[in-house]
Order: structure tokens, then C-alpha cells, then sequence
């Protein structure tokens, strides 16, 4: 999906004291005291459950919300080798990395907490690398739009290929499942979902399958969603148009 580049802020400010995020909206943030509330993070390493809900839950807002990320990272005037790691780690990719640096004695002051924010920095750079090869994935498929009823949410999507496009459709499931897992071998994913050479083409064979008309959708890309509903008014026969647009669109 092709989105507005995301930013990653550390900073030395734990989250009760941490009022960056209370500017924006769309922000994730991580911290080390919220999450061991949560579950205990330092057995990431040798308990997969572990990591894999944390992953969970952090790629869905990172990878799938496109939020960005606050995360407490100890900042001190000379930049460590785990600070330039992850520095490495986000190189070239199409995140802004930020650090907002405020003095955290309290979290710092003994030597038990230093081996603690040492396993920190280690989790946190292992997030990250996974982080940044998912968003990478990602950007290849450009999402055009969801349609949505009580059933579940369809993705309409398009991939590039030879300097042109294939379209697919899949179950949001589907969508976050496989079809990074396909790329960038189109030819696999064809054996798994659908490929079309064009928007039309895709349409129409949606059309057979389901019925549109009980949908709401959410399009991305302004030109396509004019096709998708001249179409639709011509399958349905709709005179009105605008007030079908006004009923079946989300702004959600």
C-alpha cells in the first residue's frame, strides 16, 4: 500500500511521563513498564508465544494501521552500538527516525535496571527488523480499497508487474496472510488468488461471485472508484447514482 512515510520517535520519557504522544493520533507506542504489565517481554527470546502476540499486535498498528511508532529507548550523550544497530536497521527504508531526549534518572539508576534496559534495546531491535522487512513487503501491493458487510471485509488490490498491473481480490485474512508470503513471484500467487490484467476485468468477475450492492466500500484510489460505480449502476440499474454512492460508502 502506498502510504505517507511513517516516523519512528525515540525518546527517554516513559509512558507516564510521555507527552509526545498526546499530540497525534495515530501513534503506537512501546514501552517497556506498559508491556511487562502486559505480559513479560523479557522471554522473547526463548518463549515463542511470547513474541508472536506481542508481533501480532504490533504489526497490525505498525504494518497494517500505518501508524508510526513511539518507543523508549535510553538516550545518553554519547550514542551506543545498540543505538547505531537499529539506526542501520531503518537505513533506506521509508521511515523518518527521530529521537526526542529527556533525562529518565529513575530508570537508569541501578545496575539490575541497566542489564533489563540492555535485554530492551535487544527486543527492540529484533521488533524492528521484522518491522521493517514487513512494511518493505508491503509496499509492493497497493491496496485500492475495502468493501465491507456483516460477512467480513474484501481488499481490492493491485501489483506491479513489467511496468504495468495485476489486480486481485482477497478476505482481509488472506490479504495479510498470504499474499505477503507470495510476493514478489506473481506466479504463486496466482495459484493461490486471483490475478487480473485489469480493474474491469477483476469487477466483473466479482460480480459473478458476490453481490456488490450489499457492500460498503472505502476506495483509495478516486479514478477507480468512478469505474467501480458506473459499473455497479449498470448491473443494478441504479438511477440515482449519487444517493447509492451516499448509501454503500464508509468513511470509516
Amino acid at each position: 500500500m502506498k502510504a505517507t512515510k511513517q516516523r519512528i520517535i525515540l525518546t527517554d520519557y516513559l509512558s507516564d511521563a510521555n507527552h509526545i504522544s498526546l499530540h497525534y493520533s495515530h501513534w503506537y507506542e512501546l514501552d517497556p513498564l506498559v508491556l511487562f504489565s502486559k505480559l513479560d517481554w523479557t522471554k522473547y527470546e526463548e518463549d515463542v508465544q511470547v513474541i508472536n502476540q506481542i508481533y501480532s499486535e504490533v504489526f497490525d498498528e505498525i504494518v497494517v494501521d500505518k501508524k508510526s511508532l513511539i518507543c523508549y529507548w535510553p538516550l545518553s550523550d554519547d550514542l551506543d552500538g545498540d543505538y547505531f544497530e537499529l539506526q542501520k536497521l531503518i537505513e533506506n527504508r521509508k521511515v523518518d527516525l527521530e529521537i526526542h531526549k529527556k533525562e529518565n534518572e529513575y530508570f537508569e539508576s541501578s545496575e539490575i535496571n541497566k542489564m533489563i534496559l540492555k535485554k530492551w534495546k535487544g527486543f527492540v531491535c529484533f521488533l524492528l527488523e521484522a518491522l521493517m522487512e514487513d512494511i518493505a513487503i508491503n509496499d509492493q501491493v497497493d491496496q485500492i480499497a475495502t468493501l465491507t458487510n456483516e460477512s467480513g471485509t474484501i481488499v481490492l488490490f493491485r501489483m506491479e508487474q513489467n511496468g504495468g498491473f495485476r489486480y486481485s481480490f482477497a478476505s482481509t485474512q488472506e490479504f495479510f496472510d498470504q499474499v505477503p508470503s507470495c510476493l514478489p513471484d506473481l506466479e504463486q500467487t496466482a495459484q493461490s488468488l486471483p490475478l487480473f490484467d485489469s480493474f474491469m476485468d477483476m469487477l466483473e468477475n466479482l460480480l459473478e461471485e458476490m453481490d456488490l450492492g450489499a457492500y460498503k466500500t472505502q476506495f483509495s484510489d478516486k479514478q477507480l472508484e468512478k469505474t467501480y460505480y458506473n459499473r455497479i449502476s449498470k448491473e443494478f440499474k441504479i438511477k440515482n447514482l449519487i444517493q447509492y454512492w451516499l448509501n454503500t460508502y464508509s468513511l470509516n
